[in-house]
């Protein structure tokens, strides 16, 4: 195949993932505590019959049968998740509450336990603090935590305590846990907001600098202008990876009839 159409279609492959990962933070742009994606791109070099890389020998002077490729193309290196903290948006919801720093809200699911930002909390038919999906929010003690709301109004401190009353006299019943990681790419998200730990050797930690507000959720941090912006972006180097693709393959072929014509 021809080397042109390979680097074009490396090229073209590349901004199709980007356009997925864009496409995935726009559809999340309501979507309280979510944080946006990203993608990390390298150049990968041809190797060297000698065993060294192209890279290292960019600057040498060699023949050209040395290189076992003359392809250099370009291939995702990473993903990452962008942690950065988005706007705040108050709901008056009593049951709503946000974090105000680095950390997240520890639930019990299925599957063990989970973390999330999304603090878009109600109560279950047991009074169990729950998420919009239904799993458990766990108190710092990694137990559920129960609201008994018949004891008066519930109010929630900005150190994630909980109480019930009247405000005169106030029950506290439990304290929302609230951990932190010191390395947030050993996070993967798992979907609805949830992330799960994928590096065993990572523990949560007590994120004790946080702070909850209560009666707001945290708007997903994506930029809708830039990520529109850079989706039209990719979309058109999309099209010129095409656009390559088709020149080379017309080229290709009308070679191909005069070589026929001559012959």
């Amino acid at each position: 195949m021809h080397e042109g159409i390979i680097i074009a279609a490396s090229g073209g492959v590349k901004q199709q993932i980007k356009m997925d990962v864009l496409a995935n933070n726009l559809a999340n742009l309501n979507n309280a505590g979510f944080k946006a994606d990203g993608l990390v791109f390298r150049e990968i070099f041809p190797p060297f019959k000698d065993g060294s890389n192209f890279e290292s020998s960019r600057n040498a002077s060699l023949p050209p049968d040395e290189s076992n490729e003359t392809v250099a193309y370009v291939a995702v290196d990473s993903a990452y998740t962008n942690h950065s903290q988005g706007p705040f948006h108050k709901t008056g919801n009593v049951l709503d509450v946000a974090l105000d720093g680095e950390g997240f809200f520890e639930v019990e699911t299925p599957q063990g336990s989970r973390y999330t930002r999304n603090g878009n909390f109600n109560l279950d038919k047991n009074s169990n603090l729950i998420t919009h999906e239904g799993n458990f929010v766990l108190g710092d003690d990694k137990q559920k935590i129960q609201v008994d709301t018949t004891g008066g109004a519930v109010s929630i401190l900005s150190d994630g305590t909980i109480s019930v009353g009247s405000g005169l006299e106030n029950a506290n019943i439990g304290t929302i846990g609230l951990v932190k990681f010191i390395d947030t790419g050993a996070l993967a998200k798992e979907g609805n907001g949830l992330y799960k730990v994928i590096d065993n050797n990572v523990k949560p930690e007590k994120a004790n600098e946080i702070k909850v507000r209560q009666g707001f959720l945290e708007r997903s941090n994506v930029n809708s202008i830039e990520e529109m912006t850079n989706m039209i972006t990719a979309i058109r180097a999309f099209e010129a990876y095409q656009k390559v693709i088709q020149t080379i393959d017309e080229a290709d072929e009308a070679a191909v009839n005069t070589i026929g014509r001559v012959a």
